[in-house]
Parts: C-alpha cells; sequence; structure tokens
C-alpha cells in the first residue's frame, strides 16, 4: 500500500536525518519525498469526493478564446482565481490530469518550502503534514488549499512588516476561495500570545459559536448586501445542512475530547516551551491561537474544520520544533512531549476508518484503493460513496 510505504520512507529518513543528524543527500532526499507526494496527488484518479466534484467542473470552464465579461467576472461558476488558473491550463494543454498535476505541484512546492524555512526536523514535518492536512488540501479542498498556499507565500512578508507584499498574495488567496478573508485580519492579530487566559477564551468560545451557529442566516444577508452573493449562498447550505449547520458534535463527551486531542498538547508543549525559555511559541504565537480556536469552533460547527487548514501547518511547526527540547535524561519531559505528538496523530489517523452513515462504507474507500490516471482502475466501493453524495 503505497501510503504505507510513504510512511515507512518517512520513518527511515527521519532515523538518518532528524535523529543521527547526517548532512549527505539531505537535501536531494527532501526534494525526493516532494516529488513522492506531488506524485501520488497529481497522478490520483477520481480519488477524494471534491475531486471528482472538480473535474466535473472542469469541463465547463471556457478555454481563453470563449472568456466574456460575463462568464468571467460577471457570472463565474466558481472563484474567479481558480477558474482563471483552470482555463489557462485548459488552453494549452486541454487535459484535467495535467490541471490536477499542477495544482499538486502547486501545493506541494509552497508547503514544503514554508516547512523547510521553519521548521528544525524537516523530514518530521513532513510526516505529519501527510498524516494530518495532505489528503484534504491535495484531495478534497483544492481550491482553499491553493488560498492557503497563496497565504503561506505571502506570510514572511506580514513577519517582515512588508504588509503591501502580503496584501497582494491574500488577494490572490481571496480570488481562490473566499475564506482567506479572514487573512485580511492577519496583521492586526499577530502579536497576540498563547497563554492560560487565551485557553480560557477559547474554551468559552465554544459556547459563542453554539450561539452564533444559530445566526448564519443573519450573516448570509450581511454578504448578499456587500454583493458577494456566492459566499452568502454558501453560508445559507452550511446553516440549511443537519451534517454542517447543526450541532452534530456538541456534547460534553466531544468537547472533552478536543481539549485532550488538540487543545492541551498545544498548551503542554506551550509550557515546557516556557520552562526551557525556548521562545518557540513566540515565532507564531497567533496563528497557534486560531488553531485551538478553530478547533474548538470545529466542535460545533463541523464545518469550521476547513478554517483549521489555515493554521494546522503552524500547529506541525510548533510540535515538530519543541521536539529540540527532547532531552533523554528528563523522563517527564519527553512523556508529555511523547504524548502530544501521539495525540497529533490520534487527532489525524482515526477519521479514516469512520463508518458512513449514508453507505455504510468506512471514510478510507475514498483514497483506498490507489488509482491512477494511467491505469484509472475503478472501484466500485469509491463509486458508491460518491453516489451516495450525488457525484
Amino acid at each position: 500500500m503505497i501510503y504505507f510505504f510513504v510512511i515507512f520512507v518517512l520513518l527511515v529518513l527521519i532515523f538518518i536525518y532528524d535523529y543521527m543528524g547526517i548532512k549527505t543527500a539531505k537535501t536531494l532526499c527532501y526534494n525526493v519525498m516532494l516529488m513522492v507526494l506531488v506524485s501520488i496527488a497529481g497522478f490520483r484518479y477520481r480519488l477524494g469526493i471534491d475531486t471528482v466534484a472538480y473535474e466535473e467542473m472542469y469541463h465547463y470552464i471556457p478555454v481563453i478564446s470563449e472568456w466574456t465579461v460575463n462568464n468571467i467576472f460577471e457570472e463565474p461558476i466558481t472563484d474567479i482565481g481558480y477558474m482563471i488558473f483552470v482555463s489557462i491550463f485548459k488552453t494549452l494543454f486541454g487535459s484535467w490530469e495535467v490541471v490536477q498535476f499542477l495544482i499538486a505541484l502547486f501545493i506541494n512546492v509552497v508547503v514544503f518550502r514554508f516547512l523547510k524555512k521553519n521548521v528544525l526536523y524537516p523530514f518530521t514535518a513532513i510526516l505529519f503534514y501527510f498524516i494530518s492536512v495532505y489528503y484534504d488540501m491535495n484531495f478534497e479542498t483544492l481550491r482553499q488549499a491553493m488560498a492557503v498556499s497563496c497565504f503561506l507565500c505571502g506570510y514572511s512578508y506580514m513577519k517582515e512588516r512588508k504588509y503591501i507584499h502580503y496584501y497582494l498574495f491574500i488577494l490572490l488567496a481571496i480570488s481562490f476561495h473566499k475564506v482567506a478573508l479572514l487573512a485580511l485580519l492577519f496583521p492586526f492579530i499577530q502579536y497576540l500570545r498563547f497563554n492560560f487566559i487565551a485557553l480560557i477564551c477559547c474554551f468559552v468560545s465554544f459556547f459563542l459559536v453554539g450561539y452564533l451557529n444559530s445566526r448564519f442566516s443573519d450573516f448570509a444577508v450581511i454578504f448578499q448586501s456587500l454583493y458577494m452573493d456566492s459566499v452568502s449562498d454558501k453560508i445559507m447550505v452550511y446553516a440549511e445542512s443537519d451534517k454542517y449547520g447543526g450541532l452534530v458534535f456538541r456534547s460534553i463527551v466531544n468537547f472533552i475530547n478536543i481539549a485532550i486531542v488538540r487543545i492541551l498538547p498545544i498548551y503542554v508543549l506551550s509550557v515546557i516551551d516556557y520552562k526551557f525559555n525556548n521562545k518557540i511559541s513566540n515565532q507564531h504565537s497567533a496563528m497557534l491561537l486560531l488553531y485551538v480556536f478553530a478547533s474548538t469552533m470545529s466542535v460545533s460547527v463541523f464545518i469550521f474544520y476547513r478554517v483549521m487548514q489555515f493554521f494546522t501547518l503552524f500547529a506541525i511547526v510548533y510540535f515538530v520544533n519543541v521536539l529540540s527540547v527532547f532531552q533523554k535524561h528528563d523522563v517527564r519531559k519527553n512523556v508529555l512531549i511523547v504524548y502530544c505528538v501521539l495525540m497529533f496523530a490520534y487527532s489525524s489517523l482515526p477519521r479514516f476508518w469512520h463508518i458512513s452513515d449514508e453507505t455504510g462504507l468506512p471514510f478510507y474507500v475514498r483514497i483506498y484503493p490507489y488509482a491512477d490516471v494511467f491505469t484509472k482502475e475503478v472501484d466500485m466501493n469509491r463509486e458508491n460513496e460518491y453516489s451516495a453524495y450525488g457525484r
């Protein structure tokens, strides 16, 4: 199975380069893993329910010669940045498979560049990325992943206070997905710190989000008044959905689960970081706070797990860098760090074994068995899963 093979190779590379500290061919291996992950996503065939929807949409996106003011700017079938991106490469190559590969290339090059620039142990970071948001960013939420990638490109400019450059990247991100509107606010909150008071605020937000969830339709009216009908329509879809609009996970048990698995590990690591004065959390503190906040929001409104994509990579950077204070003689600290790493893995992997209420099939049928564009093998369980969701 290709996914377990990647994990095995990454564990070997982690031992060689991150643990042993060997430098020989390190950059080469890093780039090879980049191309491996690009190839898995780029050459996939009908893996991911949103992938199927994007492939269907591809046939309705006009080539450059068919551009009009109406179909590009006034009534585009999707976000204008994504539409223009696909239209250009559809004109050049006339193949969805090529467009799919280029999307995977763009997303993963940006992510790998970001991780290499910000982490001490790059192969550990790749492993965390692979088991957490790799599937979502490469198989499902492609437009949002492209928006996140644009944000990551501009993030360093925000840290350097080059706000004109930053906002140019954010405008590009918004053109791919409206969720990037959130990034307009990041420069104003970038100096927030993740501490105990912030943690309490996140817990309070659990109840606040429950109230806001009942006011989704009001938010839709606001966006409609701003002539952002596509955003308004999307909000109404989620508000009226039993899965995404309701308080499907709002219970004490699930709230405790989120607290133990996602929120507590970040707080524990921040305490360890503070104790050893490493100041690792200060590097991306606001993004960590927003990651915890989005995690809390997802308890009440599940669709907010998508918002977490903007911040999960920062959590990965934090988890990996805190491993640098891992010392053999400090057993208690090491146990806490291991607990945090295991909780991060637990928060990402079990969902693939979740049984669908609609089909009775496990979630992993969307990606297993792996199928590529060269053989185009069709898995009937996967097709039944897609049919249940109208694909």
